[in-house]
């Protein structure tokens, strides 16, 4: 079960990455001015999201077996690996975005006023997208929270079934082992009424034999009377 929360965190985390990349390799060299901040904005907000993904997936990987655990573990320190590549990008993009502006200010001459204006406006807009962003955060934690609690349940079941299995074994083993504890008994009973016989046998021969040796015995005594009178 474990794997499989794994693999969720490894895709949402592939997911995410790869907006990232294309907002930074796309979108945001086309965009000017408030869009560009607030792209950048929610750029680093999903940037914070893939690094908590990819602890995720290091904590879980501390759950898998060997095998899979020795396949997945890579991939673990590729993803982190990648998530401060992403974030020298990010930085990149942003220092750009601020020569840009210094820059435009000083073509523009505009006001101290009007940029005061202009951020006000992008401070506003920005915690709008903040607010809307820690939604879908805390949207995408309570499903991977339903997510877990689903895997609990079914880890619950199996192992519930698991042990019914093994009680039923149980039952079996303690009933074969008093078949088998009567089965010797029957066997003991056998040998027994076996060798009484064998002694009564033996008994009945001696004296058969001896009854013999008395018959003979008798016949030669009588012949050797008559021959000797």
């Amino acid at each position: 079960m474990s794997s499989e929360l794994f693999a969720s965190y490894e895709s949402e985390y592939n997911a995410l990455a790869a907006a990232i990349r294309q907002r930074l390799d796309r979108t945001l060299p086309e965009l000017v001015g408030a869009e560009r901040r607030n792209a950048l904005n929610t750029t680093e907000r999903e940037l914070t999201e893939v690094s908590e993904l990819a602890e995720q997936m290091g904590m879980e990987l501390l759950t898998l077996e060997g095998p899979e655990r020795q396949r997945a573990a890579p991939r673990v320190r590729q993803y982190k690996a990648e998530v401060e590549r992403l974030r020298r990008e990010a930085r990149k993009v942003s220092q750009g975005l601020g020569n840009y502006e210094s820059n435009r200010r000083a073509l523009l001459g505009d006001s101290p006023a009007r940029d005061l204006s202009a951020e006000e406006a992008g401070l506003d807009s920005d915690h709008r997208t903040r607010l809307l962003s820690g939604n879908e955060r805390l949207l995408r934690g309570s499903e991977r929270l339903q997510e877990s609690h689903r895997i609990a349940i079914e880890t619950e079941a199996v192992g519930a079934s698991i042990l019914n299995d093994l009680r039923s074994q149980r039952e079996q083993i303690v009933n074969t082992r008093d078949t088998l504890a009567q089965a010797d008994a029957h066997i003991d009973r056998s040998q027994r009424t076996l060798r009484t016989m064998t002694r009564r046998l033996l008994t009945n021969k001696m004296i058969t034999t001896g009854l013999i040796v008395i018959g003979a015995s008798l016949v030669l005594l009588i012949l050797y009377i008559k021959l000797t009178r």
